[in-house]
């Protein structure tokens, strides 16, 4: 009897070590942040290649208020939520919609910022000029986004993915697609592109989620996302996100 009472103890005292093993975000000194680069001006990578972007500085600032380091992940955008959920990361910083079906998965912080997106098209195909016209079309999008599961909504539309919205718009500038979906300010940048310059333009706008963008954890990480949200509500009361918005957006 007193070897099981003691082997009990032990086991007991084992699952109390392993499920304190985990450590929360807000009680580490560096916060590890998923990010995809190739999303202008959301993120993306300079001549240096350097991290650069509005979710970039916006997540610099949010650490040195919460008096964190951050240490940055860059890896496809359909794997952020299966790195989140595997406790690879502890937050997602990349132009992410809160959509209702992810946030029955991860926990969203305050929305930053709302936008519309754009259908990317050849600079010669002025033919599509509504979603009507982009019935039984071929469209690329990037995997895992809003825009690719608004895109397979489309009428007999046939879907190309990427792990890359650049390698979606040089599907289009080859004509192997007829169009490409994407948030306005980033098809704005792709178009300055000197890759791109001259050869594609915006067919139309087109509303695809009245969800705005926001910063993804964990849903057990009700501390750190409520500490995120509190930074993100300061900078707007303070016009830090304004601030922000202007610099990226306009």
């Amino acid at each position: 009897m007193k070897k099981i009472t003691g082997f009990l103890l032990l086991l007991c005292l084992f699952m109390a070590l392993s499920s304190s093993a985990y450590a929360g975000a807000l009680d580490k000194g560096t916060i590890i942040v998923g990010t995809e680069s190739t999303y202008p001006p959301y993120e993306f990578r300079d001549e240096k290649n350097n991290l650069q972007g509005f979710d970039i500085e916006l997540m610099n600032t949010i650490a040195e208020k919460l008096g964190k380091e951050l240490e940055w992940v860059d890896m496809p955008f359909d794997s952020l939520i299966p790195a989140l959920l595997a406790q690879k990361i502890d937050i997602v910083a990349a132009g992410m919609s809160a959509t209702p079906e992810r946030a029955k998965r991860v926990a969203f912080s305050t929305p930053y910022e709302v936008s519309m997106s754009a259908f990317i098209v050849k600079k010669d195909n002025i033919a599509l000029k509504s979603l009507d016209d982009m019935k039984s079309k071929t469209i690329a999008v990037q995997l895992g986004t809003v825009q690719e599961t608004f895109s397979r909504t489309v009428e007999g539309a046939k879907v190309k993915t990427f792990q890359k919205f650049d390698d979606c718009v040089r599907e289009v500038m080859l004509g192997r697609a007829d169009a490409s979906l994407m948030d306005i300010p980033v098809a704005k940048k792709f178009l300055e592109q000197k890759d791109f310059d001259g050869k594609i333009a915006v067919a139309f706008e087109q509303e695809i989620t009245g969800a705005g963008k926001a910063l993804a954890m964990n849903l057990e990480e009700k501390a750190f996302a409520e500490a995120i949200s509190s930074v993100l509500d300061e900078m707007q009361k303070s016009g830090e996100l304004e601030t922000l918005r202007n610099k990226w957006f306009k």
